[in-house]
């Protein structure tokens, strides 16, 4: 690839991040750099806490680094949709302005799905719920650019592709015609594909939405500090290339950019 726009990364104005902004500038290289920081109302995680970005210092922080550095920092968020607290959500979003916008299903109201526990679990009716939850967000009225880590909810889950297939296939048709109506990306999120092992599950994915027709992909690491910035890309490039995918886009606001793998 001729230049790296990691579009998923998270600083120290997440929740969950230490990581100063600033400090991408010692592996962002030539590349611009845009973080979407989490937003995740009565976050499981933290005890139903609303983790929320405070957007004042956030644009603030951007606006100092573009002046030292030039016009090289985009706002981004990610939204964790919870229907529930669609109300809020959209509220919150509707004075701001990001160049990016990630969607997640993090969450059910109750657990987060990286917290679930060791119990036994019944997979297919787990994979409908979490899928329907999905389909329930792409369906809702909050705005969003690309669908991040579509396997979340089943990532600290032994699953293969089989039973993925068996159990979500008709959901992951619906939600790939949703992307192509609401013209959103699907991410491939390279720390489920290599630090989870959830690469076939990608590659299963990739080759359904392809296809039934979708042509906008991303790539994003999931980066909590700088040392997995733009982590695997090279390889996850691989996966759109095999199914013939030839560029990856970008987004900076209502300009959508494309760049040639």
């Amino acid at each position: 690839m001729k230049r790296v726009f990691d579009q998923h990364l998270h600083s120290s104005f997440s929740f969950d991040s230490n990581e100063k902004l600033e400090n991408y500038l010692k592996v962002m290289k030539d590349n611009d750099l845009i973080t979407t920081e989490h937003m995740d109302f009565s976050n499981p995680s933290t005890n139903f806490k609303d983790e929320l970005l405070d957007y004042k210092k956030y644009s603030e922080k951007i606006d100092e680094l573009n002046k030292i550095y030039g016009s090289r920092f985009y706002k981004g968020i990610e939204i964790g949709y919870l229907k529930a607290k669609e109300a809020d959500i959209l509220e919150y979003l509707k004075d701001k302005e990001f160049d990016l916008k990630l969607l997640s299903i993090h969450q059910n109201g109750n657990f987060d799905y990286m917290h679930m526990g060791n119990g036994k679990i019944d997979l297919e009716k787990h994979i409908q719920e979490y899928y329907s939850l999905m389909i329930e967000a792409l369906e809702s009225s909050v705005e969003a650019n690309v669908l991040a880590h579509f396997e979340y909810g089943v990532r600290n889950i032994l699953i293969s592709v089989k039973d993925l297939d068996n159990y979500a296939s008709k959901y992951l048709d619906k939600v790939v015609e949703l992307l192509i109506k609401k013209e959103m990306a699907l991410e491939l999120n390279t720390k489920s594909m290599y630090l989870y092992g959830k690469g076939s599950l990608y590659k299963y994915m990739v080759e359904k939405a392809v296809k039934k027709g979708l042509k906008l992909f991303s790539l994003g690491s999931d980066a909590h500090d700088i040392s997995k910035y733009a982590y695997e890309f090279d390889e996850a490039s691989k996966v759109l290339l095999e199914n013939g995918i030839r560029e990856i886009v970008f987004f900076k606001g209502s300009k959508l950019e494309f760049e040639k793998i």
